[in-house]
């Protein structure tokens, strides 16, 4: 399946890939975010947390969290 974004593409394609934080307001200077197992999405330590579909995420768990 081709995905929608860059970022999509490098989460399924490349093993331990996370997206930057989306933070508008982050003042961290753009770090990168980690797997959250509790909200099931990407967090920071900013309080952003990303907004991935739950279809897509199903997909990214099925793929890598074997």
């Amino acid at each position: 399946m081709k995905e929608e974004t860059i970022v999509r593409h490098n989460l399924m394609n490349e093993e331990n890939y996370t997206p930057y934080c989306g933070g508008h307001k982050c003042n961290l200077r753009n770090p990168r975010s980690v797997w959250d197992s509790l909200k099931q999405q990407f967090t920071c330590k900013c309080g952003w947390v990303s907004q991935f579909p739950a279809g897509f995420i199903n997909r990214y768990k099925i793929k890598w969290f074997k």
